[in-house]
This record gives structure tokens, sequence and C-alpha cells, in this order.
């Protein structure tokens, strides 16, 4: 009887005191204390289109390249990390952490001014950024050869290019439904009258025939669909969700937020145009982006 005793007090003895090695484990491991609880972060996304040297030509989606070289500048200034779409997919799956403090720079159409002005600017800033390529539009130009930097888009070369830089990563903005209005259609809205059946089936050939196209070209897979116009309907999500992308882009402007384990709060992030006119400390001040304040 005294022999059990002892065995079940040593027993209890050697429970507390793993117990107890377990806690100072914890404390000499912080990462392994937050795995346990969600993790969020705050996630402005900036939209910009076209880049020129031709102060003539800014405007709401043209912007100055002196104006995005202060952009970029200004980011680091104040300690941002750019961040694409698969390191997002990463870090709600807890596969890789990311920065408290983090930006993505996205730039919708493919035009020529990607590689021609943007790329380098990357490359001196240490930035990485998401191209959301419109099919139609890098065949036209693969088919006409035409580079004038003023208003070409890229070719499936100068896509593939810009991917294999490191800089960019290729997503999709549809293969042909960059269209202001089309028969009834703005961008990825459901048309007045249309069926969500026949809706559905037109969109998903184009989502994929885009897809397909920019993986032969370039040996990118898109993972992210971003809206043209930031039009869509409410079939548009999950149609997106069917066709495999894990995430979408809108032209709502509001800040996201991205949490560990939840693999929805990458449908339907905003964003937040970039127009000419305004010096970086004035545009990003909106979206919760200022140098720390001296102490």
């Amino acid at each position: 009887m005294i022999l059990r005793f002892r065995k079940i007090h040593a027993l209890a003895a050697l429970t507390v005191l793993l117990g107890v090695l377990f806690v100072f484990a914890l404390r000499a491991d912080p990462t392994r204390q937050t795995l346990s609880a969600p993790q969020t972060r705050q996630l402005p996304i900036v939209m910009y289109h076209h880049v020129l040297p031709d102060l003539s030509r800014a405007g709401r989606y043209v912007l100055p390249v002196r104006q995005l070289e202060e952009d970029l500048r200004f980011l680091q200034a104040c300690g941002y990390t750019s961040v694409t779409v698969d390191d997002l997919v990463a870090f709600v799956r807890g596969k890789r952490d990311l920065p408290e403090k983090i930006v993505m720079l996205t730039f919708d159409d493919g035009y020529q001014s990607a590689e021609d002005y943007v790329l380098p600017l990357l490359e001196e800033t240490d930035m990485k950024a998401v191209l959301a390529v419109v099919g139609q539009f890098a065949q036209t130009y693969t088919d006409s050869g035409d580079t004038n930097v003023r208003y070409a888009c890229l070719s499936w070369d100068a896509l593939r290019r810009l991917k294999d830089s490191g800089r960019f990563e290729l997503q999709s903005h549809t293969y042909d439904l960059h269209k202001s209005e089309t028969n009834g259609r703005r961008g990825l809205a459901q048309k007045r009258g249309e069926s969500e059946e026949s809706y559905r089936a037109m969109l998903t050939a184009d989502l994929l025939k885009n897809q397909d196209a920019i993986r032969s070209h370039t040996g990118a897979t898109p993972t992210a669909l971003v809206y043209p116009y930031g039009a869509f309907s409410p079939a548009t999500t999950q149609a997106a969700k069917d066709c495999g992308f894990l995430a979408t882009l809108t032209c709502e402007e509001q800040i996201n937020t991205v949490t560990m384990g939840d693999p929805d709060c990458l449908y339907s992030l905003g964003r937040f145009n970039r127009p000419a006119g305004k010096g970086s400390a004035a545009f990003f001040k909106k979206l919760g982006i200022a140098p720390a304040e001296k102490t």
C-alpha cells in the first residue's frame, strides 16, 4: 500500500515537472505561443495601371514614373514589405509568416510600361508586384509586335520575362471580359435577364481560357482573379472558386484583414486606385501608411 502511494506521488510530481518545463519551452519559443491563436495582418492594396514619364498624360489611370519611384521609396521608409497573392495563400494556410507591415502593389491590364519603367524601380527598391493579365490584350500585341510604351500591352514573351524576373507575379484579369460595356455587360457583371446557368458557363469558359493561355505562354498558373472595373455579380465568387482561384481582387477601396486559418478572407479584397496629382504621403495616409513618429 505504501509502495503504491509512493508511485502515485512520484507520478504526480513528474506530471507537474513536465507542465513547468512545457511552460518554459513556450516562453523560450514565442512562435509556438502564437501558432495556437489566430494571427491577422492588415493589408492595404494599391491599384496602379499605366506608368509614363510624360507628365501631360498623367491622370486617374496614368501615373508619372517619378511618382511611382516616390511611392516605392516612401513605402521603404515606412518599413513596409510588398507581398504577392501566393504569400497571402501561404500565410492563411499556416505555412508562412508575414511581417507586420505589408502592402500589395498591383498593376492592371499588363501595359508595356511595366517592363520599361516599373521593373527597374522594383529591382532598385527590392519590391514585388502583382500584374493582372488580360489574355486578349497579350495576344493582340504578340500578333502585332507593337511595343510602343505609350499605349501597348505586353506580349506573351514580355510577360514571361517579367515572371522570370521574380519581381512580378502574374494573375488573371480575364481573357476577353475587360470591356466597359459590351452587349449589356460591364466586366464580370451578369447581364439583365441572363440566367445564372448561362452566366456561369460564359464566365467559366473565359476564365479557364485565360488560365490555359497564361500557363502555356509563361509557365505561371494564376491563383487570383482581378475583376475588371471592379464589376461582378453574386455568382462571380463561387464561379471563381470553382475555377480554382484562391483569391479575388475588387476595386472597393478598403483595407483588408488577412487571417491565418481563414481562406475565405482572400476573396473580394479591396484596392485603392492610385491617380496622379497627389504626393506619396497624402495618398498613403488614407491607407493607414505613414512614417513612424520620432521619439
